[in-house]
This record gives C-alpha cells, structure tokens and sequence, in this order.
C-alpha cells in the first residue's frame, strides 16, 4: 500500500490534547511497575511451592507437545491484544531452560507477529481495527506514518519498542516492508531482548535474593521519577514531537 493512500480522511489526526496524553503518568508508571513485580513474585511463589524439577519433568513428559504448545500460545498473545504473553514468557526459563526458552519465545512471536502482518496485508484497516480497538489502531497509524521506512527502523523498534512489537507488526502490515524482511529482523533483533525477560523471569523465580533486587530497584527508579518527573516528560514530549 502506498503511504500516500494513508493520508486520507479516515486517518486519525492528533491535536494538541494528543500530545498531553502523550506524557508519561504516574498512575501508569505505578501500575506497570506493580504489575511487573507482582508477576515476578507469584511466579517465584509458583515454583517454591511446586518445586522446578517438578515443573521441568512435567514438561519433559509432555515431550515435543509442551515446546508446540508453548509456541502456539505465544503466537496467539501476538495477534489477539487482550491477551498478555508476560506471564508465560517469563516462566520459559524454568519450564524450558534459558535459550531454549529465548527461542520458543521468539518463535511464538515471529510467528503471530507475521500473521498480525498478513491479516493487516490481506485483510485491511478494518479488520484490524476490530482485533485491536479505535485506539491502539490510532497509534498504529501514527507509529506507520512517522517511524516504519525500512528495515533498520524497523529493528530500531524491534529493540526499543518490544512490549509492544505486536501492533507494530500490523502497522507493518499496513506498509510497504516485506514481509521476508519483517520475519529475518523480528527473529534477529527479538533474541537480545526476550533472552533478557526469559533469563530475568528464570533467575527471579529461583533466587529470592534476585527478586529482591527488582523491588529495590523499582522503589529506587520510582523515587527518581517523584523528583524528576517534569524534566522526564519535558524531555519525553520532546522526542515523540520530533520523532
């Protein structure tokens, strides 16, 4: 598709009152941050209470099915937004082991990623718009118009702009990389970033002193955003106006 077929009167426009929202929030940063060490610390209670030989055999019983299994999953939190692949990513060391859960997780994503590009490729605006809501289809709009030129920008989101690679990939759907292209950077560029989840979801799990380290980390981050908070969106709001 033409980017110029884009810029059409179906196209969101994005005023001054865009631009506010596009500021960091507290609640939001608070939320996130809970959320990500609230997963950290049931999956750490998960194991301890089952034990992680006991979860490796039964995955190891399960046989070629569990990697499948896993694989298709994760594919699906891809393309059908309400579902969130956190949970399950991070259990991939413990269930798989590091890299081979690095791989199965890159797998899932490239996978579902690529159908994200197909549907939105074959299948149009719309019917993307009803897997993803009037709002996430707005910034997938705004993210096709000013970031997607080729394959390095590509990567660039790939590596920065993971959590949320799956509406990027329908924006690449909506443009004109191929889809050869998309699958080659989203495996290579996806296998830094998920190794780091997987290896931090592995680690937390077994080691409560690891686990420690996040929650004084997360109190140490959020204390610096109290302090800074206007110079952080300053500076936030400055970089999306000239990206």
């Amino acid at each position: 598709m033409a980017r110029s077929s884009m810029n059409n009167s179906n196209q969101p426009s994005f005023s001054n009152s865009d631009k506010t929202e596009a500021q960091l929030s507290t609640r939001a940063l608070v939320i996130g941050g809970a959320g990500f060490l609230a997963l950290l610390t049931a999956l750490y209670l998960l194991v301890q209470s089952i034990g992680g030989d006991e979860l490796a055999l039964l995955v190891e019983q399960a046989g070629i099915w569990g990697p499948v299994v896993y694989i298709a999953i994760k594919a699906l939190t891809f393309t059908f937004a309400p579902l969130s692949a956190g949970p399950i990513q991070f259990a991939s060391g413990i269930l798989f082991g590091v890299i081979p859960g690095t791989l199965y997780s890159v797998f899932g994503e490239v996978i579902g990623g690529a159908v994200n590009v197909m549907i939105a490729r074959l299948l149009g605006r719309r019917i993307v718009k009803r897997f993803v809501g009037a709002a996430a289809m707005a910034r997938i709009d705004d993210f096709y118009e000013r970031h997607l030129d080729d394959w390095k920008s590509l990567l660039a989101a790939r590596l920065l702009l993971f959590s949320v690679y799956d509406f990027i990939s329908y924006a690449v759907g909506l443009g004109h990389i191929r889809l050869s292209v998309y699958v080659i950077v989203s495996f290579v560029g996806g296998l830094i970033p998920t190794y780091i989840f997987v290896a931090i979801g592995s680690e937390a799990a077994q080691n409560q002193d690891i686990l420690l380290v996040f929650y004084v980390g997360a109190a140490i981050l959020f204390v610096v955003w109290l302090l800074f908070r206007r110079q952080i969106n300053r500076l936030w709001v400055k970089l999306q106006n000239h990206s």
